[in-house]
């Protein structure tokens, strides 16, 4: 197994046994806590571990980056322990209460420390997939935690139960202590891409922009409504005359679908997007806890359960990717701390929330479901509205690339071209000119094809424009380049007129970098708005390398013409042929142009609009 996978697998067992200590509370928390706060108070124990929870995922992101990934997970477990310890020796409800503080801020830097040490390892290709498996363990944790509580609680009392809390803790550290360090993934990518931009100005950047705003808010009032459930749910079974265990496996139930299904839908979100995926999540959630009220029996609280983990799933590791897709990766880790503790102080806005609502109407449990059900709705149509689109796809993205590639042997071929017309060899000079027609003709059938998808499918007016701009742009170059081969067999070639080889393959080698740079472009305009936007600013450098070398070229040719060196035929020919060159990575570069204003309708923001450091 190599290293990463194990590094892997570690982080997920301390999140597991972490998410199993936690998971005891899903069960009992409300329960035992009605009876020593009341019926109106029993949800404060929520509202401190939210807290604090909250404050700590931000925490994380800077510790971990300053320190590292190891010695933050170790820390989180420690603290957490401390609170488990407070749970399990403080008398009732201070112990909740109290205990809850570390609890949160422990949970805290474990999990939003895992975020980061497996997104360093699995990397922007697969962001999504990163958050899966990490929420996939910390609730696969809870689930066994919420079974074997209301278990426990049934056989052995409270006791028993947070003596479970202690040992699963215990646990946690041991495997935090033996964790590896996973920083290291991600220095390749931080060097490639990054902005270096201030901490306070990724900030911004996630509250300003259209999408990262939307996630957050989004993500905040799923923990309102997850509060609700794990909160209100065994108290309302309870009083439904079911056992405190019953409680636990439903608990159980929801967390291992959400958990075993999460992978699946990360992994689907980044390949078709995040946008769809996560607004039917929300929509379906809300709808549940709407439904909630008119269960009464068991099965068919079982059933609503159920079907809640999968809307779960469908959301939870999907809000968080699109900070991943559009935060420079030096900053990443201040990016996802500050998002789950947005997501995460939803857990006491939840809890207040509940108090004031059963403040309102004690008795009635189940207006606070079909209340905080129709707070979840209105924000899933916000979300549906507001969020643009960070993984977009495209059935001719994979056409579109393969188009510049041909053109890119052109340019390949090109090399050739030059070196054979400074030997004199006008045979195959002309020979290469039909050969390059050849090329021009199988980079037109893809390009009719990349047209026959763009307008045979259902897709925004505005990207069938970009794109077949884009495809028509990248075409002008086989022609620029035909013409300049057919140029020179009008230059009569001396041993003077040799001066001029070197620049103009210098010019061929450039612009054929500019293809490569946009091929990368493209690939990343898949994964990343934000990548290619910053992808488009190497093409702006080397366009402009390739027009110093024209200058240069044209200032040869005009001392050549001066010395009389070479005619003026030869000397015109050769102007024109060192003005297609420069136009060709004129085309690469308004290519970019496009690439970047479809990034801007994907949410990028521009790179001077960021303050660096």
């Amino acid at each position: 197994m190599s290293k990463e996978n194990i590094a892997i697998l570690i982080v997920l067992l301390t999140e597991i046994l972490i998410g199993t200590a936690t998971g005891v509370q899903r069960t009992i928390l409300s329960v035992s806590s009605q009876k020593s706060l009341g019926e109106i108070s029993f949800l404060f124990p929520i509202i401190s571990f939210g807290f604090f929870k909250a404050s700590f995922d931000l925490m994380a992101g800077f510790y971990a980056n300053k320190r590292g990934r190891k010695s933050s997970l170790t820390l989180g477990t420690v603290i957490y322990l401390f609170g488990s310890i407070l749970i399990a020796v403080l008398p009732p409800p201070f112990n909740f209460l109290a205990g809850n503080m570390f609890i949160g801020a422990g949970e805290g830097l474990v999990f939003a420390t895992s975020a980061i040490a497996i997104r360093d390892i699995l990397g922007l290709e697969r962001s999504s997939l990163s958050f899966g498996y990490i929420e996939s363990a910390c609730y696969f944790g809870y689930s066994i935690g919420a079974f074997a509580g209301g278990l426990v609680f049934n056989s052995g009392g409270l006791g028993a139960s947070l003596l479970v809390i202690v040992v699963s803790a215990i646990f946690g550290l041991l495997a935090a202590l033996n964790s590896h360090e996973t920083q290291k993934y991600t220095e390749i990518e931080k060097k490639k891409y990054s902005m270096n931009i201030r901490t306070g100005e990724t900030i911004k950047m996630l509250l300003r922009n259209p999408s990262t705003l939307a996630a957050l808010i989004a993500a905040h009032m799923t923990k309102v409504a997850d509060t609700v459930v794990w909160g209100v749910v065994p108290l309302y079974m309870v009083r439904r005359g079911m056992e405190v265990y019953q409680a636990g496996f439903a608990q159980s139930i929801l967390l291992i679908v959400w958990s075993a299904t999460m992978p699946f839908w990360s992994s689907l979100s980044d390949r078709v997007g995040r946008r769809v995926i996560a607004t039917l999540g929300l929509m379906l959630d809300a709808f549940l806890l709407i439904a909630l009220p008119s269960a009464q029996r068991f099965p068919e609280i079982l059933l609503i359960v159920l079907v809640m983990g999968l809307s779960y799933a469908m959301f939870y590791p999907v809000l968080p990717s699109p900070i991943a897709d559009l935060t420079p990766p030096a900053e990443r880790e201040i990016a996802i701390g500050f998002y789950r503790m947005i997501r995460d102080s939803g857990y006491a806005t939840g809890a207040l929330l509940g108090t004031l609502f059963l403040s309102i109407s004690p008795s009635s449990l189940e207006e606070v479901f079909i209340n905080f059900g129709s707070i979840l709705a209105i924000t899933a149509a916000g979300f549906s509205i507001i969020f643009r689109e960070t993984r977009p796809t495209w059935p001719f993205l994979d056409l579109t690339i393969k188009h510049v590639e041909v053109i890119r042997g052109i340019l390949d071929y090109q090399h050739k071209m030059v070196e054979a017309a400074f030997r004199g060899d006008l045979s195959g000079v002309t020979e290469g000119i039909g050969k390059i027609k050849e090329m021009e003709r199988e980079a037109d059938k893809i390009k009719r094809e990349i047209i026959w998808k763009i307008y045979s499918g259902v897709f925004p007016q505005s990207s069938r424009m970009d794109f077949e701009r884009l495809v028509e742009e990248i075409d002008k170059v086989a022609g620029a380049i035909i013409e300049c081969n057919e140029r020179f067999l009008w230059i009569k070639f001396t041993d003077k007129i040799q001066v001029l080889k070197p620049v103009l393959l210098e010019m061929v080698d450039n612009t054929r970098e500019l293809a490569d740079k946009l091929i990368e472009n493209l690939r990343m305009l898949s994964l990343s708005p934000l990548y290619a936007v910053r992808a488009t600013m190497d093409i702006d450098v080397g366009e402009r390398k390739v027009d110093e070398l024209r200058i240069k070229a044209i200032y040869l040719i005009r001392e050549m013409l001066d010395k009389g060196e070479i005619d003026l035929l030869s000397a015109l020919n050769m102007m024109e042929i060192v003005n297609l060159l420069e136009l060709t990575s004129d085309d690469f570069q308004d290519a970019a142009d496009i690439i970047r204003i479809i990034s801007y309708k994907h949410a990028a923001i521009p790179p001077e609009r960021i303050t660096m450091q």
